[in-house]
């Protein structure tokens, strides 16, 4: 007995060195919209990955919560983020036809993701010379209102002669449900083998001899572990400076966290049962809108209820508060002054779609505070991170300061990490320009610049 005791000591201490001792291919940190999308790019390609997400399954919180995001393709000639939209959309298509491989059924189509809708666009008259640019060789379908007498010939609009609108239609422009993109997107990874821990919070990312040590506490039992890996992707948005702050301690001066409200408005039963169907498919057909003014008020349809009312998402992408505690922040209620402002600005378009509704028809169901992660020049980064020699380190990828607009162009960022990661080549011009834009000279010199 005693030898037997012996033997199964060592069996368990080589078994647990084993597990211990395991060095990951490739570690993707965060299980959002960047990271999910990073991770089946890399499961796409064939490789080995391992995701970890702090949440379960089930997102409860975070900027990649909820059920709609805008999908908007319009822009100038050459636009990275046009191209980001575009590629991202056939990149879902290869998400899609993946996962309908091998089914007797199509299981899957991108209809669950997007849903196709015109995207309106307010600018102000002293934006001519911005909306001319934009029209200017536009290859995109739209319709343009440059003044009062055309807003209400296309779109039945009633605005101010100090104001144009612009139209944008085109497939899988309008919405997207980031909820059901993760769902694919984590279904994708294990039908490809690899593998999701979920509850997995990273508390420390160390690398020692060229091989990134990664401490995690698992949030229900609180139990932790050290995870070795080859290379790793940091995709946690708002936590990344934390993160990856033993490595690239300057990505808290590149990237910073902002709060941001969104509030979910419905039209009173009563009024919307009131509204002729005509009136009805002119509300749908008119959203989503992205008002380009000072602060940017967009709002969308987030979803429809059970009696078929519409669920109006509504904020502002420039009014944006300081973070005391990130792991908090998420939970904190919308404000008195808050809520007035989404009202009023809710009604103010519903009023330029000359619809009946008055101020007391709209009710307030629920409101969210989401987080920003925002870097200088609002545009995001995926690039290799720097040394404090501020060389290439080869094995660590940033994916962040999406600054509120990557839900779009998510696979998009998802394959450029991981054409990082692998060292992969792609000369298409704009590729390379979208490259230069997000990748690693642009933060070598946001770092430079950071003391000026």
């Amino acid at each position: 007995m005693k030898n037997l005791i012996v033997l199964l000591t060592i069996v368990l201490t080589i078994t647990s060195c084993a597990t211990e001792g395991k060095i990951e291919d490739i570690v993707v940190i965060g299980g959002g919209l960047m990271g999910s999308s990073t991770a089946w790019e890399l499961s796409k390609y064939g490789n080995d990955v391992l995701l970890i997400e702090q949440q379960n399954a089930v997102y409860t919180f975070g900027s990649s919560f909820g059920e709609a995001r805008i999908s908007r393709s319009l822009g100038p000639n050459e636009d990275i983020f046009s191209y980001l939209q575009q590629t991202s959309v056939s990149e879902t298509k290869n998400l899609i036809d993946y996962l309908n491989k091998g089914e007797k059924h199509e299981l899957h189509s991108m209809e669950d993701i997007y849903t196709t809708s015109p995207v309106t666009y307010i600018y102000s008259k002293s934006q001519l010379k911005e909306v001319e640019a934009l029209l200017d060789g536009q290859t995109d379908r739209y319709e343009y209102a440059s003044n009062v007498l055309e807003a209400e010939e296309k779109f039945g609009m009633k605005i101010p002669d100090t104001t144009m609108v612009i139209r944008e239609f085109k497939d899988y422009s309008g919405t997207l449900n980031p909820k059901v993109l993760i769902q694919k997107l984590h279904k994708a990874i294990r039908k490809a083998g690899n593998r999701i821990n979920y509850n997995q919070k990273v508390t420390g990312l160390k690398k020692v001899d060229g091989i990134y040590k990664i401490e995690i506490t698992n949030t229900q039992t609180g139990s932790s572990k050290t995870v070795l890996s080859k290379k790793v992707v940091a995709a946690a948005g708002p936590y990344n400076g934390t993160l990856v702050k033993e490595i690239a301690p300057y990505l808290t001066n590149l990237i910073t966290p902002k709060r941001l409200f969104l509030s979910f408005i419905k039209i009173n039963s009563a009024k919307y049962n009131a509204l002729s169907i005509a009136q009805k498919e002119k509300l749908k057909a008119s959203y989503p809108v992205a008002y380009l003014n000072s602060e940017i008020f967009y709002s969308m349809i987030e979803k429809f209820d059970e009696d078929d009312i519409p669920l109006l998402k509504t904020g502002a992408h420039f009014l944006r508060t300081d973070i005391s505690d990130l792991d908090e922040v998420w939970k904190l209620e919308l404000t008195t002054e808050e809520i007035q402002w989404s009202k009023e600005n809710t009604l103010n378009y519903l009023t330029k779609l000359d619809l009946p509704i008055a101020f007391e028809d709209l009710e307030y169901e629920r409101g969210y505070s989401c987080v920003y992660s925002l870097t200088q020049s609002e545009v995001p980064y995926v690039s290799n991170a720097l040394d404090s020699d501020l060389e290439i380190d080869a094995g660590l990828i940033i994916v962040g300061g999406m600054s509120g607009i990557g839900a779009k162009g998510a696979l998009a960022y998802g394959l450029f990490a991981a054409d990082l990661v692998l060292n992969k080549k792609n000369n298409s011009y704009m590729y390379q320009k979208a490259m230069s834009a997000l990748g690693s000279e642009r933060m070598m010199k946001d770092i430079q610049n950071i003391d000026n």
